[in-house]
């Protein structure tokens, strides 16, 4: 699921001290000395993780010592939840923090409990607590929770939680507009109290008079609560009874439809532009994903779910990658909702599928020929979904009886080969940002079909890598990329049979 850029999680700025020797006695003593070992953490985030999550444990154990002492400090409290909410979302430190990432948002979750206690009106609490809920639903529905009651739950509590954190920003945001007018108001009459002086007091030096207006409250985080709400509905809508899918669609069509279009007006108008496109790139994943349900769900037919995907065509979705990335796995998704009605049903439109997956690997190419930052961050995942593309394509192609051409049937060794040269490029890109979990799987899948594309050409089958191979191939099956028909012709072809 593609989301939009996450808000920044607020905290104060660290203080530049040093730890101090003594142990620490006061609630500031132990904000400072937390602040150090948050710094030091920091600093050796990128380069070793292991060094970097021992200086964010230490964090986590001071803030947890200042509140055995300090119970009803809120700013102790919320900088703990804020940090275990931050550390939550890198992978790479959580390994080193908790036993899973399950077990992290859990504690990040009563963590945050305990902050609503002390104040249950703030909204960066209330905010963060929302983005604990939807992640662990998330990492609880992702890790096998089939039923889904309990992600279900949280997410509900989620929404709830982003509604009241709207409503109470809503209303501190309108009291700064009132609370800001009237400041103005008593500038205008001290200048004009100014100009009805004595002209003999016009030759004397002018002391100039400004107001500092510092704004709790911005449109844009408006706007980050309006996105997050977005993102906890479209996870929601994948995995929630049917009968509450009108439900959710009208809540997200209130937050796109009347709120956002408000919010975005108060904000800056160099903001705006970029504010509208990431608004509608999240309704038109909401909207896609609804699309999907409604379709698993047999509400609406596969050619109605299709039309429904219309909602990417929004201003600016050509030069942005995550609009097109987005919209390509939007239209993969349905086939593979598709395929799954399928082994049920019987029922599959062939021509109506692959004109789908023609027209994902078509946008994913736009988004891999951008040169703007943003596509060179997704550029490995891009070709990894080219490569996923074509491998879907495949299944397609090889499937007897799905009304496809006889040239579309006979393209399917050149797909296994373009999906083999995509993972190619995932792996290469991967490698340069970093994405470490993008280049094992990569390499795996190419690996696999470089072998399976060498023996269709007249190969023999190798003793090795037998086991990989079909590690590869069950995870492939997992993922509806290929059926068990064909990923065991594959693995009958590897082993020589």
């Amino acid at each position: 699921m593609a989301h939009s850029k996450s808000k920044q999680f607020t905290r104060p700025p660290p203080k530049k001290t040093k730890a101090k020797a003594a142990e620490p006695e006061t609630a500031d003593d132990f904000q400072e000395a937390a602040d150090f070992e948050e710094e030091a953490g920091g600093k050796w985030r990128a380069g070793d993780p292991a060094k970097s999550a021992r200086a964010f444990t230490r964090a986590l154990e001071l803030y947890g010592r200042g509140l055995s002492k300090h119970p009803q400090n809120f700013d102790l409290a919320y900088n703990k939840a804020r940090l275990m909410l931050e550390l939550s979302q890198r992978p790479a430190l959580v390994p080193h923090i908790a036993a899973s990432l399950e077990t992290l948002l859990h504690a990040a979750l009563e963590d945050h409990r305990k902050v609503l206690r002390l104040d249950g009106e703030n909204v960066d609490a209330l905010f963060n607590t929302a983005q604990v809920l939807t992640s662990l639903a998330e990492a609880l529905h992702g890790g096998g929770d089939e039923d889904g009651e309990e992600p279900t739950k949280l997410l509900h509590e989620a929404l709830e939680v982003l509604s009241a954190c709207l409503s109470k920003q809503e209303m501190m945001f309108e009291q700064e507009r009132i609370d800001s007018e009237g400041r103005i108001a008593e500038l205008e009459d001290d200048v004009s109290a100014c100009d009805s002086m004595d002209a003999s007091a016009g030759s004397s030096a002018t002391e100039e008079q400004t107001a500092t207006i510092v704004a709790p409250i911005a449109a844009s985080d408006l706007i980050d609560t309006v996105h997050a709400s977005l993102a906890a509905l479209t996870t929601l809508v994948a995995i929630d009874d049917a009968s509450e899918l009108g439900t959710l669609a009208d809540m997200a069509e209130a937050l796109t439809g009347s709120k956002a279009p408000r919010y975005i007006s108060l904000m800056p108008e160099t903001d705006q532009s970029s504010a509208r496109l990431s608004t509608a790139l999240d309704r038109a994943i909401f909207f896609a994903s609804l699309a999907d349900a409604r379709f698993s769900a047999h509400v609406v037919d596969l050619q109605t779910a299709i039309e429904h995907l219309q909602v990417f065509n929004f201003p600016g979705k050509e030069t942005s990658a995550h609009a097109l990335f987005a919209e390509a796995q939007a239209r993969e998704e349905l086939v593979l909702s598709a395929l799954d009605s399928f082994e049920t049903s019987g029922n599959l439109d062939g021509p109506d599928c692959w004109g789908q997956l023609t027209a994902a690997q078509t946008l994913l190419s736009a988004a891999a020929g951008l040169s703007t930052e943003d596509a060179r961050e997704r550029k490995a995942r891009v070709y990894e979904l080219k490569a996923d593309t074509e491998v879907l394509r495949y299944r397609f192609a090889s499937t007897p009886g799905l009304g496809l051409s006889d040239a579309i049937r006979n393209s399917a060794a050149t797909l296994l080969s373009n999906a083999r040269t995509f993972y190619n490029g995932a792996m290469q890109h991967g490698r340069v940002l970093g994405e470490e979990e993008i280049v094992a799987q990569s390499s795996q899948r190419s690996a696999l079909f470089g072998e399976v594309v060498r023996i269709s050409q007249g190969g023999s089958a190798m003793a090795g890598g037998q086991t990989e191979h079909g590690e590869a191939l069950g995870r492939l099956v997992e993922d509806g990329l290929l059926g068990d028909r064909g990923a065991g012709e594959m693995y009958n072809m590897l082993q020589g049979r």
